[in-house]
């Protein structure tokens, strides 16, 4: 997958988890208030159910005018037919828990017997209010208790209103869900307009990056050719090893932008898979960077099983171990050790790759930033460490190709770079 699909899912991802949260807290925000509405509309009904004497108030009066969507209507808004068509029982107890007074008549779910049963069963769990199940039907009761220590017990059905709410909750739930997945699809289809103007400037970037790169190839290769032939006249001196140290660093340079820039275009960069005997590659690199290492007072070690082999691009797995090596050289610390460690991976057709080296300052370094492009962890524009920050970069892509994962971790003084690559 290529730079601008990757971009593409991941904008399309972001995009759908914001309206999914968005959507989420919304709609359990009015389902929330739907229920807390519900609960203590209960409650009111109960309250003037005690209030009155343990029976439903009758409504008296000319009818009200109209109410709006906004304005909850109170008491003295509701209907005639409120009071036959709530269904509740109430009971009066005296100090002692006897029975004094009884009112069930608006409810059949119940008789007598079992409307004192259930309200002893309420007083005995010392709550004063709150709802309760039975045979499939949701109720709600309050428990109020006068001056003489009667205690009055009020049972309302709120089953219609539990309904309403569960079956409120459930369509808006489907609904949201409904309206997401629409969203995904719109935005999804709508996504390459929305980065074209990313995906212009990326590929104008790219053209300059392979143009410039291929006009300077010429003057660098002048003053190689020029710095050496000052060399065959006047003999080497330290200007002319240090021209072409520098031609050697903008060459390799402008050999890896042009690389980078094909990798980042997966398209135009064809592999050749071929059955690799990558324990010997392995081997054969590490030994590479032996005197390289030894010039600066490191040693590089390699532990390699051998007669490992994957199907996998030589060059492009060459490379990998060529940039990964080069870098553990150039940050080890003085006197450190380079190790390579290869052998098959838990999987049939893997390999698993490890890179470390020595490196006391990279506790608190920030390892997720270590493959952006041009990133160095120094900052520094002296730097004693040659480099401008695509090796590991331009390893990544080159992983992402290859199919394998990579892991950077550090532990005891040691950085490492730690692989799983599959075959292609």
């Amino acid at each position: 997958m290529d730079l601008i699909k990757r971009l593409r899912h991941r904008f399309i991802l972001l995009a759908a988890l914001s309206i999914f949260i968005i959507v989420s807290v919304a709609l359990l925000s009015i389902n929330w208030m739907s229920a807390r509405s519900m609960q203590e509309s209960c409650f009111k009904t109960m309250n003037r159910i005690a209030d009155n004497g343990g029976v439903m108030p009758m409504r008296e009066g000319h009818y009200p005018a109209a109410t709006t969507w906004f304005i909850d209507s109170d008491w003295n808004d509701e209907s005639r037919e409120s009071y036959y068509s709530t269904r509740y029982f109430s009971v009066i107890f005296d100090r002692e828990n006897k029975v004094t007074d009884i009112h069930a008549e608006q409810i059949a779910a119940y008789t007598d017997t079992e409307a004192v049963k259930q309200a002893l069963q309420i007083l005995a769990s010392r709550q004063d209010a709150g709802f309760f199940e039975k045979d499939g039907s949701d109720y709600g009761f309050i428990v109020r208790t006068d001056t003489n220590q009667d205690k009055m017990v009020v049972v309302v059905d709120a089953s219609r209103e539990f309904t309403a709410v569960r079956s409120f909750m459930n369509f808006s739930f489907r609904f949201g869900l409904v309206c997401v997945a629409l969203f995904i699809m719109v935005f999804a289809a709508l996504s390459n307009r929305a980065i074209q103007p990313f995906i212009h400037n990326f590929e104008n970037q790219k053209r300059f990056i392979t143009n410039a790169s291929h006009e300077l190839k010429t003057p660098i290769a002048i003053i190689s050719v020029n710095a050496e032939a000052l060399e065959m006249v006047n003999g080497e001196n330290e200007w002319t090893r240090g021209i072409l140290k520098q031609v050697h660093r903008l060459s390799n340079l402008i050999n890896h932008l042009i690389l980078l820039s094909k990798m980042g275009e997966g398209s135009q960069f064809q592999l050749q898979k071929t059955l690799v005997n990558v324990s010997e590659v392995a081997s054969n690199t590490a030994e590479s960077f032996h005197l390289l290492a030894e010039e600066q007072h490191k040693k590089v070690e390699a532990a390699v099983e051998e007669n490992v082999r994957i199907e996998t691009d030589e060059k492009c797995f060459l490379e990998l171990l060529n940039i990964f090596l080069d870098n553990a050289v150039k940050y080890c610390d003085e006197g450190g050790t380079v190790r390579l460690a290869l052998r098959k991976g838990k999987k049939d057709g893997t390999v698993a790759l490890a890179i470390s080296n020595d490196y006391a300052a990279g506790e608190h370094e920030d390892y997720t930033r270590f493959f952006e492009r041009f990133y160095r962890s120094d900052e520094s524009h002296n730097s004693a460490k040659a480099g401008y920050g695509i090796g590991l970069s331009m390893a990544q892509e080159i992983l992402g190709m290859l199919k394998g994962k990579i892991r950077v971790s550090w532990k005891d003084g040691r950085i490492t770079f730690s692989m799983v690559i599959s075959s292609l």
